[in-house]
């Protein structure tokens, strides 16, 4: 048995035409957005996906009653009377907070290159390297921070006997919110997600664009080691600062894992290291 659907049409005046409507598929429909969807993912195979490097600002983790937030380091040179190999521990106020070491050898600014701002005492300054390690061998250096020699607090000097004594920078800095605050604020990873490190190790340098050096600094005068060249650099090179992600501060701790920088009478002490 056959079945057949029989239609009837019927077509009055004007125009004759039918439109019949039918399926038809195309082959190639849609390679395009295929052919780009490709391209996509052979983009993120390579290069990989998008990561959060969105830097945040840390600042000073607040400490004492007022919840102060002050952070202060204090720079020393090595006036040298003696050699460094000859003193003892009653020798370390030869460690002077001053950029006046005028015995040393260089030997330091003198009072009118710091009063005038001369250019080889402004183009000097302070770096401070955050390592992921104390460990020399395998360390990486993944900021720094610059202190420039114009901020800082003062002592009063004479420049000349026909005028008054007047102030002058000194190496010991005070940095917070208001006032100095050039390496007070440490910018970082928002999110632990591309670097996971909240510790860093922090070493000192002070580029002396007088003589054209880096002068390396440690934790601790040479004057109260026994050997004065052999010791543990991890020990005596750095300090250690720890980041929180969530309140977005900082602390710093010296080598017994003590807090340091808590404001004028705690500072974050480094003194220049002899090399010889």
């Amino acid at each position: 048995m056959s079945v057949n659907n029989n239609y009837r049409f019927v077509l009055r005046g004007g125009q004759k035409y039918i439109n019949l409507p039918l399926e038809i598929k195309w082959d190639f429909s849609g390679r395009d957005d295929d052919i780009e969807q490709y391209e996509k993912g052979v983009l993120l195979d390579v290069i990989g996906s998008p990561l959060p490097f969105e830097i945040n600002q840390y600042s000073h983790k607040e400490y004492g009653q007022n919840n102060f937030t002050a952070i202060n380091y204090k720079f020393y040179f090595y006036d040298s009377i003696i050699p460094v190999t000859a003193t003892t521990i009653a020798n370390s106020n030869l460690w002077i907070n001053s950029y006046l070491f005028n015995n040393a050898i260089p030997s330091g600014f003198s009072a009118t290159d710091v009063y005038y701002y001369r250019k080889p005492f402004t183009n000097s300054f302070f770096k401070l390297d955050f390592y992921d390690t104390p460990n020399t061998v395998n360390q990486r250096n993944f900021f720094t921070v610059i202190l420039p020699v114009q901020q800082g607090e003062t002592q009063t000097v004479s420049i000349s006997p026909l005028i008054p004594p007047v102030q002058i920078r000194k190496p010991s800095m005070v940095l917070d919110f208001v006032k100095d605050k050039e390496g007070f604020f440490i910018y970082w990873l928002r999110k632990p997600d591309v670097v996971s490190l909240d510790t860093f190790y922090m070493s000192a340098k002070f580029f002396d664009a007088k003589n054209g050096v880096f002068v390396r600094m440690m934790n601790t005068p040479q004057s109260d080691l026994s050997n004065k060249f052999t010791f543990d650099n991890s020990q005596y090179f750095y300090y250690k600062v720890k980041l929180n992600y969530e309140t977005k501060r900082y602390e710093v701790f010296d080598s017994s894992n003590v807090r340091v920088g808590k404001g004028i009478t705690d500072p974050i002490n480094w003194y220049e290291y002899i090399n010889s």
